[in-house]
């Protein structure tokens, strides 16, 4: 199936505001500016919002709709490289698990950000520590959700990142 799921309006924009705050918090903003405090607060929020949204709409974004399970995603693996092909509308079996650890990894990276910024952990280098190992985590299962689109379109021929635009549904 080549035909492309475009995501809806909402999913997307959370998708990129957290994918262009994590990034510039990531590579541009100085650790610690007032700058950086405040992309760590909207990419909470924007978490936040999208799983919420993830309650209540009925689309392929509902949180029910991909629940991660490992033995899932090894057989969908498994499947599409002896098929080449992806047939599922939303999150595959494989991505299910990616967004809800980087959904985690975000938000724990986000909120460990945040209490360093508290009077109590103000000087508590453990837990700005913690923020930079999980930012790091982070980066990594980002390069990995990266990589798994380039792989998938390339064996599915069919392309991911094209429903992630602001686009009409084809």
């Amino acid at each position: 199936m080549n035909k492309i799921y475009v995501w809806d309006w909402f999913v997307r924009l959370t998708h990129w505001i957290v994918a262009i705050l994590f990034l510039a918090n990531y590579f541009v903003l100085p650790k610690g500016s007032e700058p950086h405090q405040i992309a760590g607060y909207i990419v909470i929020g924007a978490v936040v919002l999208r799983l919420l949204w993830g309650l209540v709409t009925h689309s392929p974004a509902r949180l029910s709709e991909f629940k991660p399970s490992i033995p899932k995603a090894l057989d969908h693996i498994r499947s599409v490289i002896a098929t080449g092909e992806d047939d599922h509308v939303g999150h595959n079996p494989a991505g299910a698990i990616m967004i809800w650890a980087m959904w985690a990894l975000i938000l724990i990276t986000a909120f460990t950000g945040w209490g360093t910024q508290l009077d109590a952990f103000i000087h508590a280098k453990w837990l700005r520590e913690t923020h930079e190992i999980f930012a790091n985590i982070t980066m990594l299962a980002v390069a990995v959700h990266i990589s798994a689109i380039v792989v998938m379109t390339r064996l599915t021929h069919r392309s991911y990142v094209k429903g992630m635009w602001f686009q009409r549904k084809q």
